[in-house]
């Protein structure tokens, strides 16, 4: 008589071998999937773990597909390394806007900015921060007074999207300072800190663009200001370091905020038919306070949704990736006959060194947006710390 198939039960491995099988685990999306096989399998694996390598960035979709639909909590993101779209509940972001991005958190707004809050999408960890109603108060002063006494507030008519964020540290280290770049102002954060602190601009011009990298926020300005860039030393504001490199930039110019330093996108629109804008790279180097022009960029990649919305990686972590090149996010118009019925995501690759386009991937598990591009989508790049 032919014998009962044998039956494996995984979930009686030694613990062991499970914690070793979850350590060759490098997606993130893969070692979440890992955790939720059973509770053996959870409990051999760490839930903030430090083995899993920087991963290629996730673009976030929003909810919006026309006027009349409420906002359910659920967003889409499309993971670039495995080709895939992810569904999201998100229930606490209904009726949230998403305003930023930065190591593994989004910044999440409430209607005329009366609730603010950093939001992990994969961990649910939740931090609160004060609300853009509240007053603010500048960067180095010593200041006691009552919250209603204070100099600065923002303005409850300010749109709060396109958000600028950057963290000095992980948000596990107490000191970590939080850094937002908001209509052409710079305001900070630490934990346990009653109000947002506004960052004082030295110059009558409009900063174009802000970091922070190193314990010092770097402001830059527009073509044409009295200088490029102003230093502010966190810890002594009253320390401030001017900038003027000499030649022109570009048309425009961006902070990219980078392991070994801050970079600068400059974009050069070039006027020569049939040639696209070009845009250059260059390290800000913070000895001589100058700029190092990146001539070889077949090892940078950078992901751009929207203005200030950037994220650079090393191309040659990635087979999957072209060095050299932006990733852009196109909104594409769809036809039935000569009427368009909706629009559709689509991401492009550009040469850095002459614009050239390159179709990567329509994303056509997203429904048809039917209104007009969501100002949401942005690259998001996934953490669990």
């Amino acid at each position: 008589m032919e014998g009962a198939p044998f039956k494996r039960n995984w979930s009686y491995l030694p613990e062991l071998v499970l914690h070793w099988i979850s350590e060759k685990v490098k997606s993130i999306a893969d070692f979440i999937r890992y955790r939720t096989v059973c509770s053996a399998w959870r409990s051999a694996s760490l839930p903030m773990p430090r083995h899993l390598p920087p991963q290629l960035p996730w673009l976030m979709i929003g909810h919006k597909l026309n006027a009349d639909q409420d906002d359910d909590g659920k967003r889409l993101f499309y993971d670039l390394w495995k080709d895939k779209m992810h569904m999201l509940d998100l229930p606490e972001i209904v009726d949230k806007g998403c305003s930023g991005t930065h190591r593994g958190w989004i910044l999440f707004v409430a209607r005329e900015g009366r609730e603010v809050f950093l939001l992990n999408p994969l961990t649910w960890a939740r931090i609160p921060l004060p609300p853009f109603t509240f007053p603010v108060k500048h960067l180095g002063e010593e200041w006691h007074a009552p919250l209603h006494h204070t100099p600065h507030r923002f303005s409850p008519h300010l749109h709060f999207r396109g958000i600028k964020m950057i963290f000095s540290s992980d948000l596990t280290n107490p000191d970590c300072l939080i850094t937002v770049f908001l209509h052409g102002l710079v305001f900070c954060y630490r934990v346990g800190d009653l109000c947002w602190t506004m960052v004082k601009n030295p110059l009558k011009n409009d900063v174009a663009d802000a970091t922070f990298y190193n314990g010092k926020f770097y402001l830059l300005y527009h073509e044409g200001s009295e200088e490029d860039i102003v230093i502010i030393d966190s810890d002594n504001p009253n320390e401030k370091i001017p900038c003027r490199f000499g030649f022109k930039l570009g048309n425009i110019r961006y902070l990219l905020e980078g392991q070994s330093g801050v970079y600068l996108v400059a974009v050069k629109y070039l006027m020569e038919e049939g040639l696209e804008d070009k845009y250059e790279l260059y390290q800000f180097q913070e000895q001589s306070l100058k700029l190092k022009h990146i001539t070889d960029t077949s090892n940078t990649t950078i992901f751009n949704t929207n203005n200030f919305r950037f994220l650079a990686i090393c191309s040659n972590d990635w087979d999957c990736l072209g060095g050299g090149s932006m990733y852009i996010v196109m909104f594409i118009p769809v036809y039935e006959g000569n009427d368009v019925v909706g629009h559709r995501y689509s991401i492009w690759s550009k040469k850095l060194e002459d614009g050239e386009l390159e179709q990567r991937r329509d994303l056509d598990e997203a429904p048809l947006q039917l209104i007009g591009p969501d100002e949401t989508v942005m690259w998001f790049q996934p953490s669990l710390v």
